[in-house]
């Protein structure tokens, strides 16, 4: 079987436009996780044990719905639902953002444990104001805990932004598919696709693992 590079050149601006939109989706995906997971996390490390119950009982229902699960419930359910219409958009935004939510709790929950607990009793002794100690002794130091790890979750909402195409986002699979319709040439068109996702996938790891490793010297030195 031949491979057909002219279809590939024609298809390629397309595709990247629709990689764009991808990378875009994810990103936005991430700012959701960063924001619930937060509140989740805080929820989670209450002193109140139904606080803490509830926000487990969150966790477990967010990681038990399959993301594809979510997309479909966010598009076609919610406008029956509540006549809410979000958009093929908005709808993955979500759906990837409430599903990297359960991931970032337990990385925000993880970093902020492993900060130590002199100084947390180092701020109260100085009498700072509970928020206050949190943004500015509590939050910065665990932040070198959680930065590789969400990183990790990062890379696997940029995997889940790739079935998006299912509810009519026109990312660059979507676009692989309608060129494919036409062209009659699916596996040079899924093969380059699958090839430019796997390249961005590596190149975002590998960054997260060099700033892992960073962080873990400056934690080294500091220790």
């Amino acid at each position: 079987m031949l491979f057909n590079e002219r279809i590939i050149a024609e298809a390629l601006p397309a595709m990247l436009e629709g990689l764009v939109l991808t990378v875009e989706i994810a990103v936005w995906g991430m700012v959701v996780a960063l924001g619930i997971g937060l509140g989740v996390a805080a929820v989670g490390l209450s002193r109140y044990g139904a606080l803490r119950a509830a926000a487990n009982l969150w966790l477990t229902l967010l990681r038990g719905v399959p993301l594809l699960v979510f997309m479909y419930w966010l598009y076609y359910g919610m406008p029956q639902a509540t006549g809410a219409n979000l958009g093929p958009f908005l709808a993955a935004v979500l759906a990837l953002g409430l599903t990297g939510s359960a991931y970032m709790a337990e990385v925000y929950r993880s970093g902020l444990q492993a900060v130590d607990v002199g100084q947390h009793e180092a701020s109260a002794a100085l009498g700072l104001p509970g928020m206050t100690a949190f943004w500015r002794v509590t939050f910065p130091q665990a932040a070198r805990f959680i930065i590789g790890p969400s990183i990790n979750v990062f890379v696997g909402l940029l995997k889940g932004a790739t079935i998006v195409s299912v509810i009519g986002v026109a990312d660059m699979l979507y676009v692989a598919k309608q060129v494919s319709t036409r062209s009659f040439a699916p596996f040079e068109l899924y093969s380059t696709a699958g090839v430019i996702l796997i390249a961005i996938t590596v190149v975002v790891a590998l960054a997260g693992l060099l700033i892992e490793r960073r962080l873990d010297r400056g934690r080294v030195r500091h220790g």
